[in-house]
């Protein structure tokens, strides 16, 4: 009766030894959850350029800020921005974000293809045409005025956008609000991961 009470649970710690050796004596076996493992890159775009966005907060709310890059078939980075918003949420910075994104490459010239974010929640709200909050109105409305045919909103793993997420926090640690013409004027801290994605080496996502 105790194996059986016990046989669909799972303890969020570990047990120690003796109360494990216990619970092994009354017939329970302890199960464990497995992880799988997945390899994942950043996907270039087929035609014309990407764009691909982050926001960073440093609590929610606290302060936040955005970051994004502009890139071609091949890896190369054209454009890149790191923007301090101020005091707000993780989702107003990832919202902000995109539309500074596609504000930069509307006024750049540069045609989009594909839109990449690794915030779900953002990419729905774009795709399915849903507000997400009225305090994030006016850029979702601006981000969505913005999105010419045929480019596509698309959501990835973090892993994938890591050169975005580095432009982000780059700019909540400095509190600036930067443009990068060119991957030589990149910040320091963010010429990694642009290394890793025009590479195309692969990165270790637990699932």
């Amino acid at each position: 009766m105790v194996a059986h009470s016990l046989s669909m649970l799972q303890f969020k710690v570990d047990l120690n030894p003796k109360d494990l050796h216990i619970l092994m004596w009354l017939g329970y076996v302890p199960r464990y959850s497995t992880k799988m493992l997945k390899l994942v890159r950043w996907i270039p775009p087929i035609c014309d350029f990407s764009l691909n966005v982050d926001g960073a907060c440093k609590g929610n709310p606290g302060e936040c800020g955005g970051g994004g890059c502009i890139c071609d078939s091949q890896g190369n980075v054209y454009m890149a921005f790191s923007h301090f918003f101020g005091v707000g949420t993780s989702m107003i910075a990832e919202v902000r974000a995109l539309c500074d994104g596609l504000r930069l490459a509307t006024s750049s010239g540069y045609k989009l293809s594909i839109i990449h974010s690794d915030s779900q929640v953002l990419v729905n709200s774009i795709c399915e045409k849903k507000m997400l909050s009225w305090r994030s109105y006016r850029w979702w409305r601006e981000a969505i005025s913005l999105i010419r045919e045929p480019a596509l909103m698309s959501h990835v793993y973090r892993e994938t956008n890591q050169l975005a997420d580095a432009l982000a926090n780059f700019a909540v640690k400095d509190k600036c609000n930067k443009v990068f013409r060119g991957a030589l004027n990149l910040p320091y801290s963010c010429k990694g991961p642009m290394t890793i994605d025009k590479s195309g080496l692969l990165n270790v996502r637990l699932l």
